[in-house]
């Protein structure tokens, strides 16, 4: 279904990002790569060369704009015209209103994972209107339900839920669908912390009515489908993966 097409993914070195990639990959898609981590982006990208995937990889921060459209122009080159961009470079910074990292804290979540996905979107979106490809963005159970000490993310991925709506209705015409995928508690190094204490992974499992935490394969499955032909009337929507914690 996505043999030689041409796949984007930010944040692409580990956990869902990479997921992503090996999902897409499996069906023959042509990879670029984003990431800031250089040393594990080259792993990331040796491993899927080595399952016959073809990547290329660009150390970039989405937080760049400027980055962001030289790499949309190079990876054209590359693999030729954007068909899918999934915008999951995240960071998840918990901390206090009023602690000492506040201010820095807000600043650097906003421009991870609120602008990042704008400058993404931004750069990719005159080859989307060529391909009429898509946008899957990574937002979060955050989207739809708040969280003590993580104002900052919170507010990040309400606001990109936003995002993906105001980007379907303005690309809609073009016919470029735009979505995004909110996971729920998923097994990845940002999640580790919580994984580990046994009391706050209780307190969030007790939500659960699966009563697990979600693998990334299974987010990546999300965002395959919402890429594909199958999901060619759906647009605008913000689709949890949470095994159910949205709905308790």
């Amino acid at each position: 279904m996505f043999k030689n097409k041409a796949v984007i993914v930010t944040g692409a070195a580990q956990g869902i990002g990479l997921a992503v990639a090996r999902r897409f990959a499996q069906e023959g898609a042509n990879l670029a790569l984003l990431d800031v981590d250089a040393a594990r982006l080259r792993a990331a990208c040796a491993s899927l060369r080595q399952q016959g995937a073809r990547v290329h990889a660009y150390e970039a921060d989405v937080c760049n704009a400027q980055a962001l459209q030289g790499i949309a122009s190079q990876a054209e080159q590359a693999l030729g015209p954007c068909d899918v961009l999934v915008s999951n470079a995240g960071v998840l910074l918990r901390g206090p209103l009023d602690g000492p990292d506040a201010l820095t804290q807000w600043r650097r979540t906003l421009a991870v994972n609120l602008d990042g996905c704008f400058y993404a979107a931004h750069a990719w979106a005159p080859q989307l209107r060529r391909t009429q490809g898509c946008i899957v963005n990574m937002a979060s159970i955050h989207a739809f339900v708040a969280v003590r000490n993580s104002v900052a993310y919170t507010a990040s991925k309400g606001g990109l839920k936003q995002l993906t709506q105001a980007l379907a209705l303005e690309l809609g015409p073009s016919k470029v669908r735009v979505n995004a995928v909110a996971p729920g508690l998923t097994a990845t190094d940002m999640t580790q912390g919580t994984r580990q204490a046994p009391t706050a992974l209780a307190t969030y499992l007790s939500r659960v009515p699966l009563g697990c935490a979600i693998p990334p394969e299974a987010i990546a499955h999300a965002v395959r489908f919402l890429a594909s032909p199958e999901a060619a009337c759906i647009t605008g929507v913000t689709l949890p993966v949470d095994g159910g914690y949205c709905a308790t």
